[in-house]
């Protein structure tokens, strides 16, 4: 027998084995899910801290030749596919089909969640608050861009807690039904995309009108219509509508990420490694918010990130968000959150919930 097909016969018994063990993994978690129906209290199957865990570990584990990011891929499906045979997650984002945020949504919960197009934040979380959907991903910052203030001002009356993060890669294309970049005669794109790449714009396509659209892709749907306009969108929007890539990898910075969250009505289990958000508000007299963050330096908690907002109604006093290493359920961040309560006029908690990229 040639070499070849014996190296075929090998990987044809390795794909049955693995087809096999596909199943048996999820008879398991099967009888898993049934356990879990017996106890009256348990209101949510799915346990996005377990699945970090499991990520984790197999990332340690992980020798290769198949990276980090291709073993998180295909274990994402596993688990999409697993919990669709009990019940398939809902889950809202901010749509249409082709956006970041669909892409966001497939990374994090695999294809065979039932996807719900929103038109915008306010809606997403309105659909999870009713119950209609069991997550909502929302985008929270771009590392070009800064904060979606938006999706900061829906949690200020929001019951909903984080129950996980992600960060995407964001790689933009100019896209269009003409190769002939000379025939466009205008551009459109979401404005946080066009901010992301308008020293490019500026730059090779001067004094063409920028339009700005309700998404990515809104803007590829405009450019199939019309032959000269150009879209600023993901690549994938160019395969679902049909258009020509006429240039790749266009922002502004190679180092390009969006930060979604996972919003739920259900508290995130603690996990190895994890990430608190809060809000508050401090009293307008000097000192205020340096006292507020000296509670976190005495008590050697790591902030990753501050964020003001000004306070709807309210001119001139603002709302502080806090992102911060540790789970509210840690002494030393409870007894700070305690104390953060008694000083400041306003504290809620966003949620503690596994803290993305980290390993252990």
């Amino acid at each position: 027998m040639p070499p070849i097909d014996e190296l075929r016969q090998k990987i044809d018994h390795l794909d049955d084995q693995i087809l096999k063990l596909i199943n048996r993994r999820a008879a398991l978690a099967i009888q898993i899910g049934k356990e879990k129906s017996k106890k009256t209290q348990v209101r949510h199957f799915h346990v996005p801290s377990r699945e970090r865990e499991i990520l984790n570990r197999l990332s340690r584990q992980n020798t290769g030749p198949f990276p980090d990011d291709c073993i998180e891929s295909v274990f994402r499906e596993i688990f999409s596919a697993t919990l669709a045979l009990e019940k398939p997650l809902k889950t809202a984002y901010l749509g249409p089909e082709t956006t970041f945020s669909h892409q966001a949504a497939l990374k994090q919960f695999g294809h065979a969640t039932q996807l719900k197009p929103c038109n915008n934040i306010e809606t997403i979380f309105s659909e999870v608050e009713r119950g209609n959907c069991d997550y909502g991903i929302v985008p929270v910052e771009n590392s070009i861009e800064g904060v979606i203030n938006l999706t900061l001002d829906c949690f200020v009356d929001s019951p909903l807690f984080i129950a996980d993060e992600l960060k995407l890669e964001i790689s933009l294309c100019l896209l269009a039904r003409t190769a002939d970049r000379k025939k466009i005669r205008r551009i459109a794109s979401h404005p946080q995309p066009l901010a992301q790449c308008r020293g490019w714009l500026n730059r090779h396509l001067p004094g063409i009108e920028q339009v700005p659209a309700s998404s990515t892709a809104q803007a590829a749907k405009m450019a199939k219509r019309e032959a000269a306009t150009a879209a600023v969108a993901g690549k994938l929007a160019a395969e679902v509508y049909g258009l020509k890539i006429l240039e790749r990898e266009i922002q502004d910075r190679a180092e390009n990420f969006t930060r979604f969250l996972v919003i739920s009505r259900e508290k995130a289990k603690r996990s190895k490694y994890n990430k608190t958000s809060i809000m508050f508000s401090i009293r307008d007299e000097a000192g205020s918010l340096l006292k507020a963050l000296q509670l976190f330096a005495r008590n050697k908690i790591n902030l990753t990130k501050i964020q003001s907002r000004p306070l709807r109604n309210r001119p001139w006093e603002y709302l502080f968000f806090v992102d911060f290493e540790g789970h509210c359920e840690e002494s030393h961040i409870a007894r700070v959150i305690d104390t953060l309560s008694k000083q400041c006029l306003f504290v809620k908690m966003l949620g503690s919930y596994p803290q993305e990229g980290r390993r252990g």
